[in-house]
């Protein structure tokens, strides 16, 4: 290539970035870049961005003894075990709920149900997504999780939260 016998800088485009180096310099750079990247590096003319070389990464070598050493391991069956459930979640998705979840749950179970704002007054959250709270189309709501069906009444703008055990 002319541009190896050329002190004229030319660019090396890699991985890192691009570098203007001499075109004497250009083709070892380049091979340096895709060495330590595994990326082809474009070797291009300074002005008018022309490709001059592309250099590729060196391919990885195989040696005798890794040939021999794949060849006398047999290969290994992979056990396939049943997926474990973890108990701890499980144990916890069954049971009834606690903390403040649960005093929640207390008060959207009574006959008169629970407001949006006494829901925030009592846990201090303030303008939690209620309904999503007790159920969602990702079943992670309380309802969804602990047992309930999830009854809401509109009266105007207000809202009332009632929880029915099934």
């Amino acid at each position: 290539m002319i541009f190896e016998t050329s002190k004229e800088p030319v660019s090396v485009a890699g991985k890192n970035g691009d570098a203007l180096v001499p075109g004497t310099q250009a083709r070892d750079a380049a091979e340096k870049e895709a060495k330590s990247t595994g990326k082809p590096v474009t070797i291009r003319h300074a002005v008018t961005d022309k490709v001059l070389a592309t250099v590729k990464p060196p391919k990885p070598t195989v040696t005798k003894k890794a040939v021999a050493k794949k060849k006398t391991k047999p290969a290994k069956k992979k056990a396939t075990a049943a997926p474990v459930k973890k108990a701890a979640a499980t144990k916890r998705d069954s049971d009834k709920p606690s903390g403040m979840t649960a005093e929640l749950v207390k008060l959207a179970l009574r006959a008169s149900g629970v407001t949006p704002a006494h829901l925030n007054e009592r846990s201090k959250w303030k303008g939690a997504p209620w309904k999503w709270f007790f159920s969602n189309p990702k079943k992670t709501g309380v309802a969804d999780r602990f047992g309930y069906k999830l009854k809401v009444e509109r009266d105007g703008r207000a809202v009332t939260y009632f929880l029915i055990a099934k």
